[in-house]
């Protein structure tokens, strides 16, 4: 069972991470950090955790974390290259026009593409994102003593606001594991996010903001839909 003080560390975390990637991306556009050397700090821990240390006062503050919490920080920072995103070398550019109202020569003007960007999702990424919803909804079963048989596993999954939830709170699960040491099958993070942070027209729901209490009231949801089974 998620408890309350877990989900509001890895949820801090989660953001903090994923600011200092943002940051790191913007650093190589710039020209401040060479693109193999930001590739080698955003994807083994150890690297990230010498290079913050080497360049503390330089960081965001998102990224000043004390000793206590830098190991685990690190953790998560690197993941993310391979479970989600990814960093391009040479991103190019597009045509940018404030609100999108006018595309002439006198209305727009070419900007940089991003250089970080997130993964193409493949169907076997959605495939373990099942699976991995699938073990967690066991789980959670178990702890309300319930023993799902696959008809009512089929009816659970037919309910949005069920299989919503569920995937929000799988996504938390492999959130903890990584900050512990572990690791989440690639694209797994991303497939579980975009049934949660993404409207079903495939789109990013806007404002969205990952929250503990988010989390927390998916878990009661989860068990008492379970509970609830006759």
């Amino acid at each position: 069972m998620l408890q309350e003080a877990d989900i509001e560390y890895a949820v801090d975390l989660q953001a903090r991470s994923y600011a200092l990637l943002k940051w790191l991306a913007e650093a190589i556009q710039r020209g401040l950090v060479d693109f193999e050397a930001a590739h080698a700090y955003g994807s083994d821990p150890q690297a990230a955790a010498a290079w913050i240390q080497r360049h503390y006062s330089e960081l965001p503050s998102l990224a000043r974390l004390p000793p206590e919490h830098l190991e685990a920080f690190c953790r998560l920072f690197a993941s993310q290259l391979g479970d989600s995103q990814r960093l391009v070398p040479d991103p190019g550019q597009r045509l940018y026009s404030p609100d999108a109202h006018c595309f002439c020569e006198m209305c727009s003007w070419h900007i940089d593409n991003p250089s970080l960007r997130a993964r193409k999702l493949r169907p076997v990424d959605r495939h373990r994102a099942d699976k991995t919803m699938r073990y967690w909804l066991d789980e959670i079963a178990l702890e309300v003593d319930r023993l799902l048989e696959q008809h009512e596993v089929d009816v659970l999954m037919r309910d949005p606001e069920f299989r919503e939830a569920l995937a929000l709170y799988a996504y938390a699960e492999t959130l903890l594991h990584r900050l512990r040491g572990g690791y989440a099958e690639t694209g797994v993070p991303l497939a579980l996010w975009r049934r949660f942070a993404w409207t079903p027209q495939g789109s990013p729901k806007r404002k969205f903001r990952l929250s503990a209490n988010a989390i927390l009231a998916a878990q009661r949801l989860l068990r008492q839909r379970l509970a609830q089974l006759t």
